[in-house]
């Protein structure tokens, strides 16, 4: 006699997916989600949608985020574990000077945008979706204190006389705010500087970066020599009586 209680263990464990599966599922989904939260923002983006485009069912979505806000917190917390790696990579295997040091930072800041720009957009642009639930993701997340790296590298450098000023923290959230500007314009300038059909696009101010006699890597390298020069030069420093 047929034990059905047997089959349908059996159906069951076909169906059932393997840690690696279901961990390939999610990277796919953080993939995904990441573009389109780049491509609609917070408010455009929908769970919905991000289904649609996996082409899996929303329930089985639930699966692995159970909010918007749970899937921008694990998109987040990817891209910061990877870029805070890729920084402790370049401090550890890094001969130079501390300022030298700080300009690769900096650059890696540049080349970590040009990489993935929806990634670097989720980090530092795209706003958190607001939730009535506290979900998994949220419980275990833990912040990253994202510039207290670079301020310890600043602080090394006014230790040793690199640089003058004495503000370390005031000095990492200007350098911070310098980079992120900066990086946002040389990607318009890359996009523009890659398209190839123009239409559409005359009436966008940002048209404007087109017409310079500079490439996007000519910008690039001047704000990391200028952020050079502004550390270094003791002619530049500014007193705490000047903005207190």
């Amino acid at each position: 006699m047929i034990n059905e209680k047997s089959i349908s263990d059996g159906k069951k464990k076909t169906r059932s997916r393997s840690p690696e599966k279901k961990a390939q599922q999610f990277d796919e989904i953080i993939e995904v989600g990441k573009q389109l939260f780049q491509e609609q923002g917070q408010e455009g983006f929908s769970l919905r949608g991000l289904a649609n485009k996996l082409n899996m069912s929303q329930n089985n979505l639930y699966n692995y985020v159970e909010s918007k806000r749970e899937l921008w917190i694990a998109i987040r917390k990817k891209f910061y574990e990877q870029y805070r790696n890729e920084n402790r990579d370049i401090i550890k295997n890094f001969d130079g000077s501390t300022v030298d040091l700080l300009l690769n930072i900096f650059n890696h800041f540049f080349e970590f945008a040009e990489k993935d720009y929806a990634a670097f957009r989720m980090m530092h642009i795209i706003r958190s979706p607001v939730s009535d639930k506290k979900g998994a993701f949220e419980k275990e997340y833990k912040p990253f204190s994202y510039l207290d790296g670079t301020t310890r590298v600043i602080q090394k450098a006014i230790d040793i006389g690199e640089i003058k000023e004495t503000n370390a923290p005031l000095i990492s959230f200007f350098m911070f705010s310098l980079l992120l500007g900066a990086t946002m314009v040389e990607y318009v300038m890359r996009d523009i500087e890659e398209a190839n059909d123009e239409k559409g696009k005359e009436i966008e101010e940002f048209i404007q970066f087109r017409s310079q006699n500079f490439t996007s890597k000519e910008f690039r390298k001047y704000v990391l020599r200028k952020i050079e020069k502004g550390l270094t030069d003791p002619n530049l420093v500014i007193d705490e009586s000047e903005y207190k």
